[in-house]
């Protein structure tokens, strides 16, 4: 299986979680400040996934969008540096590296590493969704397991 195919399998799963819409933005999670019918605040509720159109991992949308986003990325093992989480963006194969430098200053986000079609960058939270809407960008998703520097 060469690289392209791969990558072409990892967008295709990434889309299949979301795949209908997020009614308003702060009902994808819970008010970290209280509760919501015997759950606490920063859990996913099943019923509201992110749209596909965003080409983020379904963990990712819901950190872009909780109120307290330290709180919730404790809660579920991201790791935050300052702000940004480290994730893989898979771009499209006929963007240019001028295209992908442009989008990591526009964005400001911080490639650490690439290869081919993929990048791994650690990317402001506020910055995730709007990234996730340029059409060189195929899919953001986190690391498979946490990454410390």
């Amino acid at each position: 299986m060469n690289l392209k195919s791969f990558l072409l399998i990892i967008w295709a799963i990434a889309s299949l979680g979301c795949s209908s819409t997020i009614k308003n933005e702060y009902d994808a999670v819970g008010s970290s400040s209280e509760k919501n019918d015997g759950k606490y605040a920063g859990e996913i509720k099943k019923e509201n996934k992110p749209p596909k159109e965003l080409k983020l991992s379904s963990l990712l949308c819901y950190l872009a969008v909780d109120p307290e986003p330290e709180k919730f990325a404790r809660k579920h093992g991201i790791i935050l540096i300052n702000g940004k989480v480290r994730v893989y963006i898979s771009f499209n194969p006929a963007s240019s590296k001028l295209e992908r430098g442009t989008l990591a200053e526009n964005y400001n986000f911080m490639v650490e590493k690439k290869s081919n079609d993929l990048s791994r960058a650690l990317v402001p939270i506020d910055k995730l969704i709007p990234l996730s809407k340029e059409s060189i960008v195929w899919s953001i998703r986190l690391p498979d397991r946490a990454i410390k520097q």
